[in-house]
């Protein structure tokens, strides 16, 4: 065998790293394809929780090709309102999501709705193995070999790095992160509500904006809300080393009327809080001999797109077809890339533009966004709001 070669579909063995949504959308796809996959994941049990994901295009299509579209909810409640909150701490009429986006359906879900449904349909499959990651990899013309930090040795095809956006294999493999990494001036904190807050109904959401801030409160149909702060810093690294209650409190002193300290205190009480600098992934390439990234890995979106969930399960489930139709593994990989490269540029381009959307950068993006905001609440400005949520 060489290294433009795979084995008979019956014998090909995949090792994923990352038990997140691209690593589980990978080893439902190659499973269905014939594969023998195995997932490890340094965590030490299956994570939850995340913010909320606008469920279209490429994404919506795949799932729907793996039969799992079904399985997953649509969180919108049909008599929740939007609210922005103005500089008064006042309630006004805000944004709605159009209903069909990227030639696709819509679905507002949860990561965690998505995570939950692949877990379902690839627990009994796939071997799944917790407390474990990469410690060194090594390849040649037959095989990718991996010891693991737990001691053992696992050689396998074909290995995909599906470990987020500070991946390991990327750094095993690629090279360090600091290579491909391109942050943004920005830090998110995102936590579930435990309790109500003062002038919304159940099933309202808010968001209020300034320059350099801004604070969501998304609400769900069977799950409690989720509150979503994003605020900009000179030094995001620092400000992420910094006990989260206390950077949170000083970049948001002052703001968001009533609804921001709410925020605030409910993180304080809450176990698990996302704390996080924003940034994406830029790579001129995916894979490199028997090594693929996937997902967050290989080319981050950021929260900004609304892609990112989507097209993770997108490129695992192309991978898995690609791979099926192609007889040696550089011909494969290639024209996956070919295929999928286009949609992740545009969609990394289209998060610099929103960006301005979650977070305003001076009082002219902010006026700017509310005059928008206002154009698209009536009928003649429905089509700008579907062009600019697409």
């Amino acid at each position: 065998m060489t290294s433009s070669s795979l084995p008979p579909q019956s014998a090909r063995r995949a090792l994923i790293v990352g038990s997140g949504i691209s690593g589980l959308a990978a080893a439902l796809s190659l499973h269905r394809a014939g594969w023998q996959p195995l997932i490890v994941e340094r965590a030490p049990e299956r994570r939850t929780g995340g913010y909320f994901v606008r469920f279209n295009g490429p994404g919506y299509t795949a799932a729907e090709r793996l039969g799992i579209l079904d399985s997953l909810p649509d969180r919108r409640d049909p008599d929740g309102r939007m609210f922005e909150v103005d500089s008064r701490g006042r309630l006004t009429p805000g944004l709605t999501f159009p209903e069909r986006v990227n030639g696709t359906p819509m679905r507002m879900l949860l990561r965690s709705d998505l995570e939950r449904v692949l877990y379902e349909a690839v627990k009994d499959l796939v071997e799944i193995r917790y407390g474990t990651g990469p410690a060194t990899i090594t390849q040649d013309r037959d095989k990718v070999t991996v010891t693991l930090t737990d001691g053992s040795v696992e050689s396998a095809d074909l290995l995909i790095g599906a470990d987020g956006i500070h991946s390991t294999v990327r750094s095993l493999v690629f090279g360090p992160e600091d290579l491909y990494r391109k942050d943004f001036d920005h830090v998110v904190a995102a936590c579930l509500m435990d309790g109500p807050l003062s002038g919304l109904q159940e099933g309202d959401s808010a968001v209020a904006t300034a320059p350099g801030r801004s604070a969501w409160i998304n609400s769900y149909r069977d799950h409690p809300p989720v509150a979503f702060l994003l605020y900009r810093t000179d030094w995001p690294a620092a400000e992420i080393r910094k006990k989260p209650s206390a950077a949170l409190r000083e970049a948001f002193a002052g703001f968001g009327g009533d609804l921001v300290p709410a925020m605030l205190e409910a993180m304080d009480r809450s176990e698990s809080v996302l704390f996080d600098q924003v940034s994406q992934i830029h790579m001129s390439r995916w894979s490199q001999g028997r090594v693929v990234l996937l997902g967050d890995s290989a080319w981050c979106m950021t929260l900004h797109s609304g892609q990112g969930s989507g097209m993770g399960i997108a490129g695992g489930e192309l991978l898995a077809r690609l791979l099926t139709e192609h007889g040696d593994l550089p011909t494969a990989l290639g024209s996956w890339e070919q295929q999928l490269r286009p949609h992740v540029t545009r969609h990394q381009k289209e998060a610099l533009r929103m960006r301005h959307f979650f977070m305003p950068a001076n009082s002219f993006g902010r006026v700017a966004r509310s005059t928008l905001i206002r154009a698209i609440s009536t009928p003649a400005g429905a089509r700008l709001g579907k062009a600019l949520m697409g």
